[in-house]
């Protein structure tokens, strides 16, 4: 129940980018609408009397919720394509990646330790406050010069262009279709579906260093939560800072090629493979790379997608890789059972360099310069 909206989050995208208050904003009315969502029905939950007892009622309302958190979710990466420039847009979702990351840790560990002490009713307190606080920088900051902060302020937008008459269904499929005309923005699709197909090695990487290297899974875990997870945000800020600097486009060339490489040289040297710090360092070179490629495959998503509809066309990519990802982890029980460790390896780096030959054939600038995306 909870992570089914996030399945169905695409169904968003048609109906944000159609019902908006342009005096307030394209996105930002619907990211404020999510998060008082959020709030309220955490608070909701406080008002269970046992949760222990009424298991079925929580899980209801945690699904409601976690509508809301995947509707702000669409919404954020929606005002991201409409007001980044393309110069900004690498950097910034690297600085966006890593704080998801941070957010990841402070949720997991920091409210994992508070349920121990206060109880999960007491854990669902401590986020409340944490939310409204996070609510205020959507709240006292506007998309554009002239918009109104609350709804009781008044608008100073004197561009008729800029609260334009709501779009249609009708129009956004056929704006849909304008943009998807586009041949980068048929190769992001491309690039969405095979993004994640190595991620069949994941749920093998705990068989290999338990079962056969020895490794207590806690021992596993620390390091997967504690070493890999700081070397993923490390390549999620550097990899920002390269695209930056090169073009997203040729950061994911590079990196990926890299990152094959290191899976092909991990594959081939399973006599090294007994050596904890040998493991460590190939498996963090690794994760590095692949974090590099990630961040500016998000990046290079955004330039190809429409303003216009912005929020239906990205998110489409979005659910599209997660579909690549569930595909990977379901051709890990057929690929573990046929062949070795080293041969997984090299199959993961195969699948590795695929997303190169979607990129090589991706122009970054195509969508903004054939449809005339406008971008202050």
């Amino acid at each position: 129940l909870g992570t089914a909206p996030w399945s169905l989050k695409f169904l968003w995208g048609p109906i944000i980018d159609r019902f908006q208050y342009r005096q307030m904003g394209r996105r930002r009315p619907w990211i404020l609408a999510a998060q008082t969502g959020m709030v309220l029905f955490l608070s909701a939950i406080l008002l269970v009397p046992d949760p222990a007892s009424n298991v079925l009622l929580v899980s209801i309302m945690f699904c409601v919720y976690n509508i809301f958190t995947s509707l702000q979710d669409v919404a954020t990466d929606a005002l991201a394509v409409d007001i980044l420039r393309p110069n900004e847009i690498e950097q910034v979702n690297s600085y966006m990646f890593t704080s998801k990351s941070v957010g990841g840790i402070i949720g997991g560990a920091g409210l994992g330790s508070v349920i121990n002490i206060l109880g999960i009713k007491g854990a669902i307190a401590l986020q409340i406050p944490i939310l409204i606080l996070i609510m205020l920088v959507p709240l006292y900051m506007t998309e554009r010069p002239g918009e109104k902060r609350f709804p009781w302020n008044e608008s100073k937008i004197t561009n008729d262009s800029d609260i334009a008459e709501q779009p249609n269904f009708q129009l956004i499929f056929r704006n849909i279709k304008t943009a998807m005309n586009i041949k980068s923005a048929q190769l992001g699709i491309l690039l969405s579906l095979t993004v994640s197909l190595s991620f069949f090695l994941i749920p093998v990487l705990p068989l290999l260093f338990v079962r056969e290297l020895g490794w207590t899974e806690e021992q596993f875990n620390q390091t997967k939560g504690g070493v890999i997870l700081i070397v993923t945000m490390l390549g999620y800020l550097v990899g920002g800072q390269l695209g930056k600097k090169l073009g997203g486009k040729a950061t994911i060339i590079y990196a990926a090629i890299g990152t094959a490489i290191t899976t092909t040289v991990w594959g081939l040297t399973e006599g090294m493979w007994s050596e904890g710090i040998f493991m460590m360092a190939i498996w963090s070179l690794r994760t590095f790379g692949w974090a590099v490629v990630m961040v500016n495959i998000y990046s290079l998503m955004m330039k190809v997608t429409w303003g216009e509809v912005g929020g239906t066309q990205f998110t489409g990519y979005m659910a599209m890789m997660n579909l690549s990802a569930i595909i990977g982890y379901q051709l890990a029980e057929p690929f573990a059972s046929r062949f070795d460790y080293p041969t997984l390896f090299i199959l993961a780096a195969a699948f590795e360099t695929l997303v190169i030959l979607a990129v090589l054939y991706i122009d970054p600038d195509q969508t903004r310069r054939e449809l005339n995306v406008a971008h202050d």
